[in-house]
């Protein structure tokens, strides 16, 4: 099975001059873990985890008012935390490279683009994980009408 299978194609994405108030807004809202970062042709720059984002943002929210760490993110823009370049995987790339290279990688996601480096999903540890319970579950039922 390729990863176009499982992928999410609905994605949010933004840009490297965004800034880290309009990130948070896509984590809490979005409920999203990562974000791409693109530019203005929509190719991929780079990445945001959410744990980026905390961890950029810890300095100024343990000890600064709500207020000054709010002056924080919107003066911060989002390329001082991505991570680039970015693990990136074409969309016919097999669930099994995928799960492979997340663990070689030590990642959570994966960005799959099309050879212009253009987004067109993103596949994490817990899709390929989904797809292997949903496998298991349609296992044991199959096993379960044969007896």
């Amino acid at each position: 099975m390729s990863i176009d299978a499982i992928m999410s194609k609905k994605v949010v994405v933004t840009h490297t001059e965004a800034t880290l108030a309009s990130l948070r807004s896509i984590f809490s809202e979005a409920h999203y873990q990562h974000v791409p970062v693109v530019d203005s042709m929509q190719r991929v720059v780079g990445i945001v985890s959410v744990k980026d984002f905390y961890k950029a943002m810890s300095p100024v929210v343990d000890s600064a008012s709500e207020h000054t760490a709010e002056l924080f993110a919107q003066g911060r823009k989002v390329r001082s935390i991505m991570t680039s370049p970015v693990v990136c995987i074409g969309p016919d790339t097999s669930v099994i490279q995928a799960a492979t290279l997340l663990i070689e990688r030590n990642i959570s996601c994966l960005l799959v683009t099309n050879q212009q480096h253009k987004l067109l999903g993103i596949v994490s540890w817990k899709d390929i994980m989904r797809l292997i319970v949903q496998r298991q579950q349609s296992r044991r039922r199959q096993q379960e009408e044969e007896e």
